[in-house]
């Protein structure tokens, strides 16, 4: 059962104040309305933590005589003991917070490493160990709280005493190189396991953020992962004006219905009694409106989480048809009213909502045993986040209870025909899982890591990157897990999408995705299946899709494609790169377009030049992005790359147009020069046969859109995509880091080399292409900040 709840963890190297974070955020989420179950690690209060207080009280020794591995168990079991806890909560839709968890091994343990290849089978060691042996519930995500080794031990001997050591300090805290090496490899967490790890940094300029700060940064960056909190059973208390005057436009009143009795979520639970003061108007004092507002004295103000966001945005709707003031008068009679009638959302919103509204609303849905096929139809979008699992963590040679391997089979396939397709499938995955050992035990091989240090965990490491390579074999058809967080309107028109896709896969996920999200936040989806709205937006789709099909047929003759560049720019505009200069001096000038651009004619080369360098400025990081009349330069590419590769880079969403064609073997493959030192090439290449076969015998069969699942992931596939010179800067650097793919890299650095032959500035001002993150830049970055602040004082 997929669990119900979300599970947050809470980690840092010590001095970093987690503690006290904890306690906020356990504070801030039970004014939200949420369930939580807190978890705090070691559980010094238990027997399960044992082994832990007496490795920590220095009994077996110090922190360099107790080996990481051994060192870990202790602390594994302790986390073991609380795992049944740890679900239940989540399976009843509760959050759950812990201070430490797996992270704090991976950190401290991991600081005992000085080989960074060694440390990475530690990782997946432990991540074996307690994820998928012991059965661990793994968090949704874990939040680093960053604070320099110094400032760490600082705050250390500003600590209360301990219950489980008697010392100041114990043996981790004692050591100020253990201390400084647990900082850099949290940071190395944060940047391998990005999902998993979420960095926060707590010092700014060699400065402790305070308390509230750092609990704001951390609340901005968990905050959509919670699961939307029950509107009816959400304390709403009374609230003073935050404001003096109330909107013009009242709230509709909820219509007694003299028919309905009262139910559990009719009536609020009665709170614990408490004695409470009387005001002289013998009226119970009202709570503070802080409850629902961030700011009760100032011009600019957000909602708390005790309204849930489906209220917060009923009464935004309002603004439209109101004077634009709000108080919390209003939003007390908007709880009220919600938290006794049900259909009051809907109503308010047929009265005062317009499109923008659904914007307001996010939600999370996740789409399990999805094929590679699906999922790339499900991130198609651009307004929306997704996540799915790394291939490191996809295990296509396991099967599930039934004894089979997971992989999607299309319900359209009968007879004959669905025995071939198991049969064919199965031989791919059996050849997959005998490459694997193999692989594996060629990188050992070849590894320069002495025999004496090769440990089982090792190994494990060696696994990993065995099924980086062997990858490429894996079919279409083998099924993962997509998470997909998005707006009401995102998914409404994601959902219409999937509904008029030729694909049934695609249909049947958009049918589920629309029940489950019905449960949730049904007055923002009442459109998606109106004959006259949704339903006309699905025929719409559905019948200019198979009218263009139905030309191209006609009109386009099938023919052998021929050999063409992996990488081609078909089109860019403009032709010059000079002709934004006028749109990059717009805003600073008081002449219309027409006259600047005259103007800047008659400059010479150096001119141009000089007020382009000026608007592109000195780029210190990614993150510094030139202005947006780079987003009138545009680039359209026609690629060939492994499907593999296209999925991801297909996660970056930032292009204004991505198409693809039907996934076919025809296209070929590649077999990478290590597989055939390895002596793979027979059965790496026997995967792709089969493949070929089983795609032929679908095609003839008439099955030409399930044939998609024949195909492998190496095969290569033919894809367009346009960006804008603001999107390449973004893509082209992303992607072309050491955590980026080989091929990608070098698809990348193509694909920059080419545009800078027609744009030569702006393919310079792309200098982080194929570069890892610089130290020194950091410094200039930060040095050029504080002249910038010192001159604007």
């Amino acid at each position: 059962m997929a669990r119900r709840g979300t599970f947050i963890v809470l980690e840092g190297t010590d001095g970093s104040g987690k503690g006290t974070q904890f306690k906020l955020l356990r504070d801030r989420l039970l004014t939200a309305g949420y369930q939580v179950e807190t978890c705090d690690f070691p559980q010094y209060d238990q027997p399960s933590s044992y082994f832990v207080t007496q490795y920590l009280n220095g009994a077996y020794g110090s922190v360099n005589d107790i080996g990481p591995y051994t060192a870990s168990l202790f602390y594994a079991l302790d986390r073991y003991e609380a795992s049944s806890r740890i679900r239940a909560a989540l399976d009843r839709g509760a959050v759950v917070i812990a201070n430490r968890f797996t992270g704090s091994s991976m950190g401290h343990q991991g600081a005992k490493f000085s080989n960074a290849e060694e440390r990475r089978g530690f990782f997946i060691w432990l991540d074996n160990l307690e994820f998928e042996m012991l059965h661990i519930p793994r968090p949704d995500a874990s939040f680093v709280l960053r604070v320099p080794a110094e400032v760490a031990e600082e705050l250390i001997d500003k600590k209360e005493p301990r219950t489980y050591t008697d010392k100041k300090r114990d043996i981790h805290e004692a050591d100020h190189k253990h201390l400084e090496r647990s900082v850099a490899v949290y940071d190395d967490l944060c940047q391998l396991f990005p999902r998993d790890f979420k960095r926060i940094d707590c010092v700014r300029n060699g400065t402790l953020l305070d308390v509230e700060s750092i609990q704001h940064l951390l609340w901005e960056r968990l905050s959509p992962l919670l699961p939307q909190p029950n509107q009816l059973e959400m304390p709403m208390a009374t609230a003073k004006p935050a404001v003096s005057e109330p909107v013009s436009t009242p709230p509709p009143k909820p219509e007694p219905d003299a028919t309905k009795k009262p139910t559990g979520q009719d009536t609020p639970q009665p709170a614990a009694e408490e004695p409470k003061k009387q005001a002289p108007s013998d009226k119970p004092e009202e709570p503070p409106h802080e409850d629902y507002i961030t700011n009760t004295t100032g011009d600019v103000y957000a909602f708390t989480s005790t309204l849930s966001p489906a209220l917060i945005a009923t009464v935004m709707a309002t603004l439209s048809r109101s004077s634009g003031i709000l108080s919390t008068t209003v939003l007390k009679a908007f709880a009220d009213a919600a938290r006794k009638d049900s259909s009051f959302i809907g109503r308010v919103l047929a009265t005062y909502g317009d499109e923008s509204v659904r914007e307001l609303v996010n939600q999370q849905v996740v789409v399990s045993g999805a094929s590679a096929l699906l999922a790339q139809k499900l991130q198609w979008g651009r307004m929306a986040a997704y996540t799915g699992p790394q291939p490191e963590y996809i295990r296509p040679e396991q099967k599930n209870a039934d004894g089979a391997y997971k992989y999607f089979t299309p319900p359209s396939l009968t007879g004959t025909i669905a025995s071939q397709y198991a049969e064919r499938m199965d031989a791919i995955f059996t050849r997959y899982a005998a490459m694997l050992p193999r692989m594996s035990a060629y990188l050992q091989d070849q590894s320069p890591v002495p025999l004496n240090r090769r440990s089982a965990e090792w190994k494990l490491s060696m696994e990993g990157d065995a099924r980086a390579l062997i990858q490429a074999v894996v079919p279409i058809a083998c099924t993962a897990t997509v998470g997909v967080y998005a707006s009401a309107q995102s998914f409404e028109t994601l959902i219409i999408r999937l509904l008029g896709d030729e694909l049934p896969e695609a249909q049947q996920a958009g049918e589920k995705m629309l029940r489950e999200l019905r449960k949730t936040i049904p007055d923002f989806l009442v459109d998606v299946d109106r004959p006259d709205r949704g339903g006309a937006e699905t025929v719409y789709r559905a019948t200019t899709r198979r009218a263009i099909e139905t030309f191209a047929k006609e009109h386009m003759a099938e023919a052998y494609a021929p050999q063409t560049p992996a990488v081609q720019l078909t089109d860019l505009w403009p032709r010059n790169e000079f002709d934004l200069v006028p749109d990059m001096l717009y805003a600073k000038t008081n002449l219309p377009l027409d006259t600047i651009r005259q103007t800047v004619a008659n400059w010479s080369y150096e001119q141009k030049l000089e007020a382009m360098d000026d608007y592109l400025g000195e780029r210190l990081n990614r993150q510094s992005l030139p202005g947006r009349a780079l987003e009138k330069a545009h680039y359209s590419w026609d690629l060939v790359t492994p499907f593999s590769v296209f999925r991801e880079l297909q996660g970056t969403r930032v292009a204004d147009d991505l198409e693809w064609q039907l996934l076919t073997p025809r296209a070929g493959y590649e077999v990478p020069d290590i597989i055939d030192d390895a002596g793979l090439a027979d059965l790496y290449e026997e995967c792709f046969d089969i493949s070929l076969g089983l795609h032929s015998v679908l095609q003839q069969a008439g099955y030409e859109l399930e044939a998609q699942y024949a195909t492998l992931a190496g095969h290569r596939m033919r894809w367009k995509v346009t960006h804008n010179a603001r999107q390449a800067m973004r893509f082209f650097e992303a992607h072309s880091d050491t955590r980026a793919s080989r091929e990608a890299r070098v698809l990348m650095e193509a694909m920059h080399e080419r545009l800078s032959q027609s744009h030569p500035t702006l393919g310079d001002a792309m200098q982080f292409v194929g570069m890892p993150e610089d130290a020194e830049l950091n410094e200039l970055a930060t040095e050029r900040y504080k002249q910038f602040k010192t001159a604007s004082k």
